[in-house]
C-alpha cells in the first residue's frame, strides 16, 4: 500500500471522494488532514477532528460544537454515538380536532367550505392589515341594526374589523367605479351572460340522468336567472355595468359562503361571475388589484356579519 494510505485517520482517496460526492456517514480526520479536506458544504457539521491520543483512550469523546475535544471514544462506539440518518420522514399526520376546535365553525356560524371563486377573507384580513384586530361589538352592531341603520352605520358602530372592512369598500368602489367609467370599452352581453346560460341549457336537455320534468324545471331555473341578471340589458354594455352584475351575482351567493342557491345553479352562477370579472379587467386591465381586494373584502364582509349576528346564541 502506498504510504499515502497509511494514515493516522481515516482521510483517504476512497474516502474523500465518497465524501466530495455526498457521502451519508461523517469521517474523522486528524488536525493536519482537516486542513487540507476542508468543510464539506452538505456534511460541514459532521466533520470531527481526532488526535494521536485516540487509540489509546476510551473515554467517549464530549459533543461540544466550539472546540475539538482531546480525547474521542474507539471508531466503534464512535460509530455507535453518531446521530444517524434516517430515511425522510413521512408528513406527519394532521392534529386531530379537540371537541372545542369542532365547535368553532358551528359556534361562528361560518360554512364548512368557501368557494373561493367569490373572495377569500383571509387574505383580506392580511392585505388590509386587519387580522389582529377584534372582530366587532356584536351587540352594538345588532342593535345599530334593530334601530334601522344602514348596514354600514351598524359597522361602524361594532367597529373592529368590520368598521375598516366597510370603509375599505366604500374606498375601492369609489376608485374602482371611478376607473370604469372613464372607460371606452365594452363588452358584449351575448359572450359573457347568454351564451353561458344556453350551454347551460344545452347540458341539462342532453343530461341522461334527469327525466323530462326536472329538465323542465331546470330550464325555466335557468330562464329565470338569465332574465333576473341581465335586467333588460342588450347587444354591448360598458365596464361598469357589467361590474353591477359582477356584484349582484356575488350578494346572491354570499360570495362565497353559506346561500339558498340551489347546487344545480352554482357551477352557472360561478361561470357567469367568472366571464364578467375577466371581461371587465381585460377591458381595463388596471382595475385587476381593486377588484381582487374588494372581492376579498365582500366575502371577509359577509363571514363577519354572519358570525355576529349569530354569536349570541352561542356565547
Amino acid at each position: 500500500m502506498s504510504a499515502h494510505y497509511r494514515l493516522d485517520c481515516d482521510y483517504g482517496t476512497a474516502v474523500i471522494v465518497c465524501w466530495e460526492k455526498g457521502g451519508t456517514e461523517p469521517i474523522y480526520v486528524c488536525e493536519s488532514h482537516a486542513k487540507q479536506l476542508g468543510r464539506s458544504r452538505e456534511h460541514g457539521p459532521e466533520a470531527r477532528l481526532i488526535t494521536a491520543e485516540t487509540k489509546q483512550s476510551d473515554k467517549p469523546a464530549a459533543r461540544e460544537e466550539s472546540a475539538p475535544t482531546k480525547e474521542a471514544a474507539p471508531a466503534k462506539e464512535a460509530a455507535q454515538a453518531k446521530p444517524k440518518r434516517a430515511a425522510l420522514p413521512k408528513p406527519a399526520p394532521s392534529k386531530p380536532e379537540t371537541k372545542s376546535e369542532r365547535a368553532v365553525p358551528a359556534a361562528s356560524g361560518r360554512p364548512a367550505a368557501r368557494d373561493l371563486t367569490f373572495g377569500n377573507s383571509a387574505k383580506a384580513m392580511v392585505d388590509e392589515a386587519i387580522w389582529n384586530l377584534s372582530t366587532g361589538d356584536f351587540q352594538a352592531y345588532r342593535n345599530a341594526l334593530q334601530e334601522g341603520k344602514s348596514a354600514n352605520d351598524a359597522a361602524q358602530a361594532a367597529g373592529g374589523q368590520l368598521a375598516v372592512i366597510h370603509q375599505k369598500i366604500n374606498e375601492y368602489t369609489v376608485k374602482l367605479e371611478a376607473l370604469l367609467s372613464e372607460s371606452k370599452a365594452t363588452i358584449k352581453v351575448e359572450e359573457t351572460i347568454d351564451k353561458p346560460l344556453e350551454q347551460a341549457m344545452l347540458e341539462i336537455i342532453g343530461s341522461g340522468a334527469m327525466g323530462e320534468p326536472e329538465k323542465d324545471a331546470a330550464i325555466q331555473r335557468l330562464g329565470a336567472l338569465q332574465e333576473s341578471v341581465k335586467h333588460g340589458l342588450q347587444g354591448e354594455i360598458t365596464p361598469l355595468q357589467a361590474n353591477q352584475v359582477i356584484l349582484e351575482i356575488g350578494e346572491r351567493l354570499n360570495w362565497g359562503g353559506s346561500n339558498e342557491i340551489p347546487a344545480e345553479l352554482k357551477p352557472v352562477y360561478r361561470t357567469l361571475y367568472g366571464g364578467l370579472k375577466t371581461a371587465v379587467c381585460s377591458a381595463v386591465p388596471e382595475t385587476q388589484n381593486l377588484h381582487d381586494r374588494l372581492t376579498n373584502l365582500y366575502a371577509a364582509k359577509a363571514d363577519l356579519e354572519r358570525e355576529l349576528l349569530t354569536a349570541k346564541e352561542f356565547a
